[in-house]
């Protein structure tokens, strides 16, 4: 009797610790494979499952790289219905070169160099621009079909008239839409990315309305962190070059900047130095995608 009342806690031990097992196990055969990560040339796409996934509806693929560790169940299509959650590997250092003001005499000049450095960037037109300028839609189409991203500058750049008044706030949004509608029906692009004239610190206040006004049109405002103030009239090249180079290493090479830049003689023969002392830093230029949010902001009042 003796000798059981000791076997008794080692069975109970025995019995516990494989039952815990054997959860263990049925719950790893469960989920297991709930992430995958498809290999790509410049980044990996993880495709997160749902907790109780049908893999039998899961198709294999034999053009795409996979890595097998941990995964046995192969490569996921990637039209799975039931995909929850898509993540890039994003560069440690990223830079968005922004043109406000376009298009211009110099857009296509701007556009050459770009090409030429294989550069995506974010042109903020202006309406009043668009409707002057004769070439305004091949343009348009051009920065389309070479991988930029067109985003909103108002119709008239006018301070007083965006900004301040009765009314400055649906003033300000009532110009977005309409071009909007231009930039749409001259080349089919929507766009919801806007630049404010003179940037949201000049414009928006906590109390004007403008951050609400914009935010319930859908529309995305964004400024910038560094600024070459290229539109002085005693810009040169060599100037703008060094206040691009001062303001990085003031801000200690962050991980995002946002280049505000504009279409003149000075912007065209001072990029390639600005596109060759980014990139000597580890800088990977990158385009706006909808969705994605800047770090910085230096707008300290906009609406989530």
């Amino acid at each position: 009797m003796r000798e059981s009342f000791r076997l008794r806690p080692i069975l109970i031990k025995v019995v516990l610790n494989f039952s815990a097992l054997l959860f263990i196990l049925l719950i790893h055969n469960y989920t297991a494979t709930s992430a995958y990560q498809v290999k790509n040339d410049s980044y990996i796409t993880s495709y997160k499952l749902p907790f109780n996934h049908d893999f039998s509806r899961i198709e294999l693929q034999d053009d795409i790289d996979i890595d097998k560790k941990d995964q046995p169940f192969g490569v996921v299509e990637k039209e799975v219905e039931d995909v929850l959650e898509i993540e890039e590997e994003w560069p440690e250092r990223v830079a968005f070169l922004t043109f406000d003001d376009g298009p211009s005499m110099n857009t296509h000049r701007l556009l050459d160099i770009l090409s030429e450095e294989n550069v995506p960037s974010i042109f903020f037109l202006l309406g009043k621009h668009m409707t002057a300028h004769p070439d305004s839609q091949m343009l348009l189409e051009r920065m389309i079909t070479e991988g930029h991203y067109i985003g909103l500058h108002s119709m008239t750049h006018d301070f007083w008239s965006l900004y301040r008044g009765y009314g400055a706030p649906e003033r300000f949004v009532g110009e977005m839409n309409q071009l909007q509608e231009l930039i749409y029906d001259m080349v089919g692009h929507h766009t919801d990315l806007c630049r404010a004239p003179y940037g949201m610190m000049s414009g928006f206040t906590p109390y004007s309305g403008h951050a609400e006004a914009v935010a319930e049109a859908g529309i995305y405002c964004i400024d910038w962190n560094v600024d070459p103030q290229d539109w002085r009239n005693y810009a040169n090249a060599d100037l703008i070059l060094q206040d691009v180079i001062d303001q990085v290493h003031r801000l200690n090479f962050p991980s995002e900047l946002v280049v505000v830049l504009h279409e003149e003689d000075v912007t065209v023969e001072s990029l390639a130095a600005i596109i060759a002392f980014l990139r000597e830093h580890d800088y990977v230029f990158k385009t706006y995608q909808p969705g994605y949010e800047f770090i910085y902001q230096q707008y300290r009042y906009r609406i989530n």
